[in-house]
């Protein structure tokens, strides 16, 4: 989908360029001419040819992952200047130039706003705190304290090892008796989760344990070269990785948590097969039965979902009391509109942030730590306390 969005805007930035040079550029003498189109090259092509070779490479190189951030944000900052110059020469005249005034401000505000979110949200860490009840939940349960992290998107354009370090300094000071991941631990190789960030994550600990399970990113689908590294022999390096740092992947089981003298049940999905690379805001239609057909009956069931399109199934198919998911990072833009905020994402998804509720059944849809673009305005990387209540 970020590949779509991005040809996208291509393709409305070349409409810009010729409308402006028809109506402004196309009079300027040869000096203004050529000041012009070389800024504008600068801020397109090598945006365009990075694009490009990310369809044939896979570089993790730190240099790679910030000469590519800058480079993008580069095009954002020329689309919108262009974007809002264009509109107000399109309604602008000789008397009216009230136009132009509009589109500087707007300009001027954009910029801020995405040097705000590339220089400085994107990297600072928000917790959220949410209580919830339950009648049926076991009584050693009672008082349990749940940390949820996903996305981390560990490798190019992601998650930085300062930005991780907060993540595990936030996580550790809660205490949690469980840690869950919902996915995406990397962007797109396995070897992207590196000594040092197995080190940064291998601090976190819990007295029920480290759960993980595969996104769409930690299947391989973003592997180019699978005849080199194989799709099955990414998932089972990846998943080692994690467990040497202490993190068990239970993608497709489901482990049995002990609570004082109780038990609750903790399950993890795999990403859908049916949903293609890509495939943003589609709801899933499998039938997950066989995945809690082996729970006892009236099991308190947690469920780790990567993609909150899988939740409608889930629930068709057993009264999980709580489903905790990520993958849409409310596509890091959110506005401070209604209770929940509004974002794109609210476009695409059913579920994209915060709580949802369906009779005794809940999701939880974090919005992640890292993320395909480099910066976040009104959507920080989320870490979440759950702290379970019975009664």
């Amino acid at each position: 989908m970020f590949l779509k969005i991005v040809i996208l805007l291509f393709a409305i930035s070349f409409a810009l360029e010729f409308y402006l040079h028809k109506r402004v550029i196309k009079g300027q003498n040869k000096a203004r001419k050529t000041l012009y189109y070389t800024l504008t090259g600068l801020c397109v092509i090598p945006y365009a040819i990075l694009l490009i070779l990310s369809q044939w490479t896979n570089d993790e190189s730190a240099l790679f992952s910030a000469f590519s951030s800058a480079i993008f944000i580069l095009f954002l900052l020329h689309f919108f200047w262009k974007l809002p110059l264009t509109l107000a020469l399109l309604c602008s005249s000789e008397r009216r130039r009230w136009p132009l005034r509009v589109a500087a401000v707007f300009s001027l505000l954009a910029t801020v706003l995405i040097a705000y979110g590339t220089l400085w949200e994107r990297h600072q860490v928000r917790t959220t705190h949410l209580t919830l009840h339950y009648d049926n939940l076991p009584e050693g349960a009672d008082g349990l304290k749940i940390v949820q992290v996903t996305d981390l998107h560990i490798g190019r354009r992601q998650a930085t090892k300062r930005l991780l370090e907060r993540v595990q300094r936030e996580v550790m000071s809660h205490h949690p008796d469980l840690v869950v991941d919902c996915g995406d631990m990397v962007n797109a190789k396995y070897n992207e989760l590196d000594s040092a960030a197995m080190a940064i994550l291998g601090r976190i600990t819990a007295p029920l344990g480290v759960y993980t399970v595969l996104g769409n990113h930690d299947r391989g689908d973003y592997i180019t070269d699978t005849l080199t590294l194989p799709r099955e022999e990414h998932r089972a390096l990846l998943v080692e990785r994690q467990r040497e740092m202490g993190w068990q992947n239970i993608t497709d089981q489901s482990v049995a948590l002990p609570v004082g003298g109780d038990s609750l049940y903790l399950t993890a999905i795999n990403y859908p097969s049916s949903v293609e690379k890509g495939s943003h805001g589609v709801t899933v239609t499998e039938d997950y039965s066989s995945h809690f057909a082996p729970l006892p009956e009236g099991a308190f069931n947690i469920v780790l979902a990567h993609t909150p399109t899988m939740w409608e199934s889930i629930v068709a198919a057993t009264e999980a009391e709580l489903t905790l998911s990520g993958h849409v990072h409310a596509m890091q833009l959110r506005l401070p509109v209604g209770p929940r905020g509004w974002s794109p994402a609210a476009l695409v998804y059913n579920y994209w942030s915060g709580l949802y509720e369906k009779g005794d059944c809940r999701l939880f849809v974090s919005d992640g730590i890292g993320g395909g673009i480099p910066f976040r305005i009104g959507a920080k990387p989320q870490v979440v306390v759950i702290t379970l209540r019975r009664g």
